[in-house]
Order: structure tokens, then sequence, then C-alpha cells
């Protein structure tokens, strides 16, 4: 399959140097992504009642785009192997589901939502080649749809990262991000929570089309610990609230 990096190279003429001024971007995107996610879930599931739970709730509307559109933007600009990145995606998922049953619902977690979407993209891309390689894709696409409803963010939410790679991969086309801050503002309830998750989306669309540049010189979380933050965290807080519980 040819990479994603060389397609994107074809539609948008000097997008290798875009692609290397944006990617400042993400370690700044992977650090509010989890302490806003962290702070939202130790106040959710450990104080419920306290004063600051609704505003980190509020806070936490921006973690899952900065989420799909990190996904999405390695899916596009950076990855020669998506499928092993949806999997390893969905890996991540399967480790953090006990957890994610002891504190959060009884459906599947966010990493499944990500990971399916990204499955989902690359199923499509290859609807192109192959007939197995379509059979493949159409059953993929066809699973994730089915299972949407058990899922962390249901159908928009699966939906938001093959949203955020069509945006990305067709930066200078308006039309292109109208999909990715509909599916943001729809998979909150509040308006202030939609505003939030919007702006976000919007933010990271800007960055990708080069109208907006963030040059912050934020070091990047190390790979480990990127990967086990999820389930690590969600069991630290499962662990706590047993002990509370117990106390």
């Amino acid at each position: 399959m040819t990479s994603a990096i060389d397609s994107f190279s074809r539609d948008d003429r000097g997008g290798s140097h875009r692609q290397a001024l944006s990617n400042a971007w993400v370690p700044l995107a992977q650090w509010l992504a989890i302490l806003t996610m962290t702070v939202e879930h130790v106040s959710k599931f450990l104080w419920p009642a306290a004063a600051f739970t609704p505003w980190a709730i509020t806070l936490g509307r921006v973690a899952f785009p900065l989420f799909a559109g990190m996904v999405a933007w390695h899916l596009v600009h950076n990855t020669r192997r998506p499928t092993r990145y949806g999997l390893r995606l969905l890996g991540v998922g399967a480790l953090a589901q006990l957890p994610y049953l002891l504190v959060v619902a009884p459906k599947l977690n966010v990493c499944f939502t990500l990971g399916l979407g990204l499955l989902a993209v690359v199923a499509l891309q290859r609807l192109q080649e192959r007939y197995l390689q379509a059979a493949v894709g159409i059953v993929l696409v066809i699973l994730a749809v089915s299972i949407s409803p058990y899922v962390e963010y249901g159908l928009f939410g699966l939906l938001l990262v093959p949203a955020f790679a069509l945006a990305f991969r067709y930066p200078h086309r308006t039309a292109a991000a109208i999909p990715v801050l509909l599916l943001a503002a729809v998979i909150n309830g509040p308006p202030l929570h939609m505003l939030i998750s919007t702006v976000t989306a919007m933010t990271l669309v800007l960055l990708a089309s080069g109208s907006l540049r963030l040059d912050v010189p934020v070091p990047a979380i190390p790979r480990p610990l990127r990967l086990s933050w999820y389930p690590l965290h969600l069991a630290v807080i499962a662990a706590l609230s047993f002990l509370l519980v117990s106390a």
C-alpha cells in the first residue's frame, strides 16, 4: 500500500515542509490529553461530590478530540504500518478493559473507539486494492458500525478519527473540516462541553493546514509511559476506589 506520507505529498504540494512544522504540536497535545483525562477521571470517580468535579469534567472535554486528532495525524503522516498501529491501540484497550469496567462503565473503553476508527480508515483505503483486502476491509467497517453502541462515545466517536483523517488529508479544503467539527460537537451534551470539544477540533484543523503554528518546546512523553498510562491510571483509580469503600 502506498504510504500515507507519499499520497499526502501528491495532493498538497509543499506538505512535507508543513508537516515538519506542524508536528511540533504533538508533544503538547499528548500532555494536555493525558493530564485533562486523568484530572477528569480522578475527580469524577474518586470525589464525585466535590465542588471542583464539574469543572474537571468540563476541562476533560478537550481530551478525546486531542486523542482522536493525534491518532489521525499519525495515520496520515507518520506511520507506514497503520494496521499494526490500530492493533496496538486495541491491545492497550484490552489491557485497560478490566479496570475500565470496574471504574467507568460496562462498555469497551476509548482505546477501542480510537483503534476501530483507525482500522475503518485503513479498510476504506484498501477497498481500492485487491479483492481479498477489500473483503477484509468491508468486514472491518461492518464490525466497527455493529459494535458502536458498545464502545465509549458510540458511533459518532468511532467516526471522529476518520473525520480527522479526512481533514488532515485535505488541509486546505474547507468542506473536509466540516465533518470533524460536527462530530466533535455532537459527542457531547451540554453546550459548554460542545463548545470546548469543537474549539479543540478546530485548533487541530488549523494546525494541520498551517494557518496556526504552535512551536512550544515541550518534551515528548516517553513511549512506554504513553502506552501504559491509560490502563495504569484506571487501575490505580480502581484500587483507590476499593480502598475508600472498604475504609
